[in-house]
């Protein structure tokens, strides 16, 4: 008899594939914070360079771990989460009384999207300029809606296709970059921002922080644009995994035990290989800024691996606890996503704390964990008493209007 996908927790199988879904978000949510940590508590350079953050074996420890275990991987499985949400969103807005059309639930959707860029936009100019959301609605009101019906391989093989391509583009403009350096046509502060600058904004008022975040956010929206096709690519990838059922876990134990012993190997040795060779580069320029472009890249397998350990994990009847802690996180996606934002800048910025390039590592370590227990134990507290997150509730309200709520 063919191995079937195990329920360990008593949920029917619908519902098991949304604790998977949610635990997959949550795992996400939580490693995002390590990248983003880099560029909350230190001016952009830090992300690049940990010589920006002293010369601590530390400091070098964790860009190292971040680089090659966390830069790109978190955010990958984000986004292609998001293409779930797609078939997900279109699975719920598809009428059962008649033949479905490709118009289906498109208001709906853009409304959703359309209440996200609001998110998006008032996150990076208001608080900071690391903000995601812009780009994902700017996907969502673009193409990803009108490609859901398309098959899973021919999503699959689209969405690789279409991230290759973006990444080109990212390449091309590293190269640009390190070349106009080298040749003497820009300063390094083209590329790396300006560290003293930086300091004294995010150390001063909060118009202060203001005044230096706008450059920077127009900068980072204007590259995501050109970084669509590769956004465009994730999510098509989720959305063909998802209808494979490789994210949601309806594969047989023994498909999602290989695929992830084989994706983890594999990653190991592009994302190791690529570092080694990156690393040994006589560049002009910090390597951090050429391995930004690629460590997503060499990584997709690792952030595969990554996806199905957790689809594993969700099949464990001892891990029950910490999946469903992760599935909380993962419930409410939006606000502990926000609630970095909100606890990092009152953390760090001035009209907070004011610790701002002040907190090398292993003392970030433990800012990252503390907020892990925030997450964890916020979301299981606040979903004993209401259905929906704070702001997943908002987000529902703007889409329906108040008139769906189910």
């Amino acid at each position: 008899m063919a191995d079937q996908p195990h329920d360990p927790s008593g949920f029917q199988p619908a519902r098991q594939r949304l604790i998977t879904l949610d635990a997959l978000r949550g795992f996400a949510i939580l490693g995002i914070l390590l990248p983003n940590m880099f560029a909350f508590a230190w001016p952009m350079a830090a992300t690049m360079d940990p010589g920006v953050m002293g010369d601590s074996p530390w400091n070098g420890f964790a860009h190292s771990l971040n680089g090659t275990a966390f830069l790109g991987k978190f955010m990958f499985n984000f986004a292609m989460l998001f293409g779930a949400g797609v078939v997900l969103f279109d699975r719920k807005t598809t009428p059962t009384d008649r033949k479905p059309r490709l118009t289906d639930g498109w208001a709906l959707w853009y409304r959703r999207c359309a209440a996200l860029l609001v998110f998006g936009i008032l996150h990076a100019y208001l608080f900071w300029f690391g903000d995601i959301l812009f780009a994902y609605a700017v996907a969502g009101l673009t193409l990803v809606w009108w490609v859901r019906k398309l098959p899973a391989g021919a999503l699959i093989a689209g969405g690789l296709g279409l991230y290759t391509f973006g990444t080109l583009i990212t390449a091309g403009m590293i190269v640009l970059g390190v070349w106009a350096v080298s040749a003497g046509k820009t300063p390094e502060s083209a590329l790396l921002g300006k560290p003293d600058l930086e300091i004294e904004g995010y150390l001063g008022t909060w118009l202060d922080a203001l005044k230096v975040r706008v450059g920077t956010v127009v900068f980072m929206q204007f590259f995501m644009m050109l970084f669509m096709p590769a956004i465009w690519g994730i999510m098509a990838l989720g959305m063909g995994l998802t209808k494979a059922g490789v994210l949601t876990g309806e594969r047989s134990t023994r498909f999602h035990t290989v695929l992830c012993v084989l994706m983890l190997g594999m990653g190991v040795v592009t994302t190791g290989g690529a570092w080694l060779f990156i690393n040994g580069l006589d560049l002009q320029v910090p390597v951090g800024f050429v391995w930004q472009g690629f460590a997503q890249f060499v990584g997709i397998p690792l952030a595969i691996g990554y996806s199905q350990l957790i689809v594993l994990a969700c099949r464990v009847p001892a891990l029950r606890i910490p999946v469903q802690g992760l599935a909380n996180v993962g419930r409410m996606a939006l606000t502990n996503y926000l609630s970095h934002t909100l606890i990092c800048t009152t953390i760090f910025y001035g009209y907070g704390l004011g610790y701002f390039a002040s907190v090398p590592f292993p003392h970030l370590f433990g800012v990252i964990v503390a907020i892990w227990i925030f997450n964890f134990a916020f979301s299981a507290l606040w979903l004993k008493h209401f259905r929906f997150g704070p702001f997943e509730w908002l987000w529902r309200q703007l889409t329906y209007l108040g008139i769906e709520t189910a």
